[in-house]
């Protein structure tokens, strides 16, 4: 089957990627975690400790952890990396194995208190034990992250005694692949909503609308016939461009549930929920009777629920459970969608930015990724121009052979990739664009909010950094504010933008080499904006660029800076978890108020 090829082609370009980063790093889990990350869209960027910590004696292993406050729910990530994998085998892992994994988590849990008093204080696991013991966790999520197939896809349940809510997640490379090809092309054909599940649905047609590139209805649609095609299409089906945690957590999702489970409560369900957006390109649509705006939905050809995503998978946990759904409808609202194109990625591309609209503005209940929303600006849009034609300075009296690729949207480089089949034409792509200088939006923003002095917000995560970052850009993109006064991206800008990334990836060698414990990435950020402070009126972003690399003069400098900066951030923190005193701007001003005057001195 081509489903079967493609994914394969995936698997394939994925290992690729971890073999030739995990060279670098020396962790194969790690580099994996972090490759999948760029598809699991949660709320808060986790904790990534280095090393994991593992215990094979009493089967313990953690790769990261989140601690969400507000709810009080904790997420462990935990890895399974099979080496033998390949996309030849494409090897499978079953329910009992995926429950062994998740077992390897729980026990951190269970046994954090031992372990904080064993665990060694400088490495970032005795953190999360800290976390554990300090803080008032009632729900437990554990993230089962695997470079295997989990084909069965059936629930994995968990108890944990004194927790309420356990939910198992498993993260396979299928479930990536999913994720990857929604973000990049129209996933669905049509959906024949009469003949394969042998219902349709009633909605009223928006009249007067003058508009030429869309038609919009309203109405419902029984939570039943929702539940049986999310079943059958899965994560194909939801939230085409801007994409959430599918899973039932948050006092939303959980209200959602309660209300499914009771049977009085159920019958309220239209009133209690907001329903559903979608979008489709066209349909098999007819006028219900004559003098009624009614309008039967038979069939939609590329349906997509652009907002309203958690409520669909609640619902089809709801049908998993074998809750009675049979009086229960969702609100919803369908756009179809007629733009015109010539070209096939101009009509993708306009498309894409009328569902991120409509993503953006239908929201109300839920977190949308600011980045994702943003994507399609013509900034973003012009650093992917130049990072497409502007190849790497070399000095040897060769041609340049490389580029640094920017993904302006998740996934964009595998898509790239398998536009070759694998002969000359994939290999030379990947020499001009090698994996290691593949970089997505929300790296990019942390990179430059270090350099400019804002480690903290970088320490944050992604989203976080990201949002700042689009604020201090904001002269190069549309808004209300410079509507006509919006600067260009010039060629310079771009090459000042990479020549940060390029500073931050030393740095990050540096800490690497030195074997430093705990907090990479704090201490990575912090030591960039720290040496930005001291140093930075002696440091040419353009020579960093034409030299693609920083000068071999600053790496003592960088390496002393990493050592103050770690241990800094563990003695001020005191009894604090160091992560989140890290977050904190306080943090970043003690920093500089305590060492700038004795670092400036090590040149």
């Amino acid at each position: 089957m081509l489903e079967r090829q493609l994914e394969r082609n995936f698997l394939g370009n994925l290992l690729n990627i971890v073999l030739e980063k995990a060279a670098k790093e020396g962790n194969f889990q790690n580099v994996f975690l972090n490759e999948m990350l760029k598809y699991i869209d949660s709320e808060n960027d986790p904790n990534i400790l280095y090393p994991p910590y593992k215990n094979t004696h009493k089967k313990i292993l953690v790769n990261a952890y989140s601690n969400i406050k507000e709810e009080s729910r904790l997420q462990l990530y935990v890895v399974d990396y099979d080496s033998e994998q390949s996309e030849d085998e494409m090897l499978t892992i079953t329910m009992s194995e995926i429950n062994s994994i998740a077992e390897k988590a729980k026990r951190f849990y269970t046994n954090a208190k031992l372990l904080f008093n064993n665990i060694d204080p400088s490495q970032e696991s005795h953190s999360l034990a800290r976390t554990i013991i300090e803080n008032d966790i009632n729900n437990i999520d554990i993230i089962v992250v695997t470079n295997r197939f989990y084909r069965s896809n059936k629930m994995v349940k968990l108890n944990i005694p004194g927790i309420n809510e356990v939910h198992v997640h498993v993260w396979d490379v299928e479930r990536a692949y999913q994720l990857y090809s929604a973000d990049n092309g129209d996933q669905l054909t049509f959906i024949d909503f009469k003949s394969q599940f042998d219902e349709t649905f009633e909605m009223m047609y928006v009249p007067d609308n003058k508009a030429k590139n869309f038609e919009c209805y309203i109405g419902f649609i029984p939570a039943e016939l929702l539940a049986k095609i999310y079943n059958f299409w899965g994560p194909k089906l939801v939230e085409r461009n801007v994409r959430s945690f599918l899973q039932a957590r948050a006092q939303t999702n959980r209200g959602i549930r309660d209300t499914l489970k009771n049977p009085e409560e159920r019958k309220m369900f239209v009133a209690y929920n907001n329903g559903i957006s979608s979008v489709a390109r066209s349909g098999d649509i007819e006028k219900s009777a004559e003098g009624i705006n009614l309008y039967t939905i038979k069939g939609l050809d590329g349906w997509q629920i652009v907002n309203g995503g958690q409520t669909t998978a609640s619902i089809h946990r709801a049908y998993l459970e074998g809750i009675d759904l049979s009086d229960v409808y969702i609100q919803t609202k369908l756009t179809i969608l007629k733009v015109s194109s010539k070209n096939e990625d101009e009509r993708i591309k306009l498309e894409d930015n009328m569902v991120a609209k409509i993503s953006e503005f239908a929201n109300t209940q839920n977190k949308i990724n600011k980045s994702d929303l943003l994507a399609n600006t013509r900034f973003m849009s012009e650093i992917e121009m130049f990072s497409r034609s502007t190849w790497i300075p070399v000095h040897d009296g060769r041609k340049a052979g490389e580029k640094w690729y920017f993904e302006r949207t998740r996934g964009q480089y595998m898509v790239d990739v398998n536009r070759f089949k694998k002969d000359k034409g994939s290999n030379n792509f990947k020499k001009q664009n090698p994996s290691d200088k593949v970089l997505s939006k929300v790296d990019l923003a942390k990179y430059f909010m270090s350099w400019e002095g804002f480690p903290h917000i970088s320490s944050k995560g992604g989203e976080a950094a990201f949002k700042e970052f689009m604020e201090h850009n904001s002269l190069y993109w549309k808004t209300e504010k410079n509507e006509d006064g919006r600067k260009s991206l010039s060629l310079d800008d771009y090459k000042k933008l990479i020549a940060r990334v390029i500073i931050n990836m030393r740095v990050h060698e540096i800490v690497s080499e030195q074997k430093l414990k705990g907090y990479r990435a704090n201490v990575v950020y912090y030591s960039v904006a720290i040496l930005k402070e001291i140093y930075g009126d002696q440091i040419s972003l353009i020579k960093v660029w034409e030299n693609q690399k920083l000068s071999d003069v600053w790496n003592p400098i960088i390496a002393t800076i990493a050592n103050v900066t770690l241990n800094y951030l563990r003695d001020s923190a005191g009894e604090r978890n160091v992560t989140q005193w890290a977050k904190q701007e306080a943090c970043w001003d003690e920093f500089k108020k305590e060492h700038k005057s004795t670092l400036q001195y090590l040149r």
